[in-house]
């Protein structure tokens, strides 16, 4: 049964002459409410993949292979640095390598006939190990001197330029996965034995007139101490292209079977630095009392502490009511 709303007549005795001032008010006795099972809460869409493509080398850039806001497979070279000194150094090695190779069967065939001694052949296996090493490095460091896509993804603006000489740490560009897009949304700590995850989310975004669905894959496993809420991410299946990370979103999600919460007014809940605050009439006198607040529906907000049922809202006269003024409410 919702709650009764209660109209402000004149003022009481002591309203007009020397008595003290009777602010005459509208009232609203609090009653439990059938909530809607649903909850609507704003969120943001994320990348579901974003690096920043950077040099793990020093080298100079000999060539720039991508183009601005274009869209990159994975393994698709960005840039590439000048290798030249490095393979120098590989052909050389590789070359030791043959000779120490053809020096290390000899050493072997010589032990088996203990013309050498087993010190005499370990120190040149060791030299060849070590050399074996060496080779395998350099290959890595050549292959870094391509700087790579990590993922399918749309590259950014790119921050360098052929010639230009890299730092390890440099930035090349960012890029994105948008494909798909994480949508992060919070929702009051009481949801939270709601069995979301694997459930479906509804949002909309400004200045596109459609509505669109997102499965809901993980939730924070903390709650956020200084607003009681706690986080959800959905996944947005985003191959059209139709959505940007950033964007704003207005989520929409249900919250299990119907239940009866405590719903009040909206415009007389009143926002402050300490948080939210209604009016309460207590014996003839404005009480302030802070509240937490949860679902909101057209004209009325859900009062999750704070205030109990039976007790008188005041709903008019709000700005000029102060803690302990005297005020009367008619037809009570």
């Amino acid at each position: 049964m919702p709650g009764k709303g209660l109209s402000g007549g004149p003022a009481g005795p002591g309203a007009r002459g020397g008595g003290p001032r009777v602010l005459p008010v509208s009232g609203y006795v609090v009653t439990y409410e059938t909530g809607e099972s649903g909850l609507t809460r704003l969120g943001t869409l994320v990348a579901n993949e974003k690096v920043q493509v950077m040099s793990e080398l020093s080298g100079r850039v000999t060539d720039v292979n991508f183009e601005e806001g274009q869209f990159i497979r994975k393994g698709t070279v960005l840039v590439k640095l000048n290798d030249d000194e490095l393979l120098t150094q590989l052909t050389r090695a590789e070359y030791q390598y043959t000779l120490l190779e053809q020096r290390l069967q000899r050493q072997k065939i010589l032990l088996e006939k203990d013309a050498v001694s087993r010190e005499d052949y370990d120190k040149v296996q060791t030299e060849f190990n070590v050399l074996k090493q060496d080779i395998e490095e350099l290959k890595i460091r050549i292959g870094k001197m391509k700087i790579k896509a990590p993922f399918d993804g749309v590259i950014g603006f790119r921050q360098v330029s052929e010639g230009a000489f890299l730092q390890p740490g440099s930035k090349i560009a960012d890029m994105v996965d948008v494909a798909r897009l994480k949508l992060e949304f919070s929702i009051p700590e009481k949801y939270i034995a709601s069995r979301l995850v694997g459930t479906q989310a509804e949002f909309t975004v400004e200045g596109v007139a459609r509505t669109f669905q997102a499965t809901i894959y993980a939730m924070d496993p903390q709650i956020d101490v200084a607003t009681r809420t706690i986080m959800l991410r959905a996944l947005y299946d985003n191959n059209v292209g139709l959505l940007r990370p950033g964007m704003s979103a207005r989520v929409s999600i249900r919250t299990g079977s119907d239940q009866r919460s405590l719903f009040v007014p909206s415009q007389a809940v009143v926002p402050d630095v300490n948080g939210r605050y209604v009016w309460l009439n207590k014996g003839g006198k404005a009480f302030r009392s802070y509240v937490q607040t949860g679902n909101r529906t057209t004209d009325k907000l859900e009062i999750t502490a704070g205030v109990e049922v039976g007790d008188t809202l005041i709903t008019t006269g709000i700005m000029q009511l102060k803690d302990d003024m005297a005020v009367t409410i008619t037809n009570l």
